[in-house]
């Protein structure tokens, strides 16, 4: 076994030690950590009954500081150290850990530590903004190739969700596509249009959905599709919590080339980036300009094949399936609904791309709605001539 064999499951190991005591990291997909938590705790139990005393104190210290990375990489080392020294634990560990990856699709990620760049450290709206008037002519009334819908609602400035669009709007500004190539449809679906002031010229299309209460998704993304789509051949729904590289639409658009594709995610795994993390990411992509953000640095975690984020599609497609189905509010399940409804009728590929969830505060809503929407909706079962995209259909 060779000392990279080694390091690399001791940093997997750790990453499983990480995730089972540290609860943030969990509830990036608290269903999907539930799914897998028998695994990821016996792994956990196999590493400090086979692993020894220093690793049990050293993994008691991260739990204690579970976002200490030095705390993090004193396990990972000592988890190394016992692996090349004891064949016995190596092939008791290398069993957990192949155990839980083939179970789990949550996983905690710990990459480089951040660089200090106390410029960086808290980005300002403005600064972030700087870039999107300096992009190229945007598109005309005519048809152009696709529109990409953002749906969007903050309750305020304070809980990273502004932030965040005002990011992703900065990355989609700055493309290696043309810009008349694309439009951008922004859909505030609130009681009332609190952020039009700030982001609604900096879009092709804004649109306010009025609607208090729980947010309806899938409501809002039909709503952009209807009222901004006009006549483009594709869709892309894009969370406003997606920051994106140089190479997005061009990349994703081209591979509409082949014209048995209907549509696709992008992506395989998205990283649920914590904050300082997400920071050191909006600073790199949208201050510095970078065309990409350096994934091997950051710290967050990991949803393996998740539904939700960004999808691509066929205008088309959209319309045979009638879109989203409005009937789920609150969160949770509308993605899922859609990936399948969109497989049945078109077929969806996957892809190995890249994609980065920026790090927000989660309401309580997000968690405690009375009856999930997932349950209180019959999967695949939105008519698929059903009227969609009513901008007074809560008014």
């Amino acid at each position: 076994m060779t000392s990279e064999i080694a390091e690399r499951l001791a940093s997997e190991l750790a990453c499983g030690a990480l995730l089972v005591v540290h609860e943030a990291s969990q509830h990036v997909s608290h269903k999907m950590w539930e799914w897998c938590r028998a695994p990821y705790e016996n792994m956990h139990r196999s590493l400090l009954t086979h692993g020894g005393p220093r690793i049990g104190k050293l993994v008691d210290v991260l739990g204690a500081r579970p976002e200490d990375l030095g705390a993090y990489w004193a396990v990972a080392s000592e988890i190394a150290r016992e692996l090349r020294q004891r064949p016995d634990f190596y092939r008791i560990m290398a069993e957990q850990a192949r155990l839980v990856r083939t179970t789990a699709r949550i996983a905690v990620h710990v990459g480089d530590a951040v660089p200090d760049e106390p410029a960086y450290r808290n980005p300002a709206l403005p600064d972030i903004l700087d870039a999107v008037g300096r992009a190229g002519p945007r598109p005309g009334p005519e048809g152009t190739q696709a529109t990409i819908v953002i749906p969007f609602r903050a309750a305020d400035a304070f809980c990273g969700r502004t932030r965040n669009l005002a990011a992703c709007l900065a990355a989609l500004a700055d493309q290696t596509h043309t810009r008349s190539g694309y439009r951008i449809v922004l859909v505030e679906s609130d009681d009332r249009p609190r952020w039009q002031h700030l982001f609604g010229g900096l879009v092709d299309t804004y649109l306010f959905a009025r609607k208090a209460g729980r947010f309806n998704k899938s409501w809002a993304v039909n709503c952009g599709v209807v009222h901004g789509g006009g006549t483009d051949e594709l869709v892309c729904v894009l969370d406003a919590d997606i920051l994106i590289d140089s190479d997005f639409v061009a990349r994703n658009v081209a591979r509409f080339d082949d014209d048995t594709l209907q549509g696709f995610w992008p992506y395989r795994s998205v990283l649920f980036a914590d904050d300082g993390a997400s920071r050191h990411a909006v600073a790199s992509r949208c201050l510095q300009r970078l065309p990409d953000v350096r994934h091997e640095l950051l710290r967050g975690t990991y949803l393996r094949r998740p539904p939700g984020g960004c999808v691509w599609l066929r205008r088309s497609l959209f319309d045979r399936i009638a879109g989203m189905d409005e009937r789920f509010e609150g969160w949770g399940g509308e993605d899922n609904d859609f990936g399948w409804r969109a497989e049945a009728y078109g077929g969806m590929e996957r892809f190995g791309d890249h994609l980065l969830h920026l790090h927000h505060r989660r309401g309580d809503r997000d968690f405690h709605d009375a009856v999930p929407a997932s349950e209180a909706v019959p999967w695949c079962t939105w008519p698929a001539d059903s009227a969609i995209g009513d901008l007074r259909k809560y008014t």
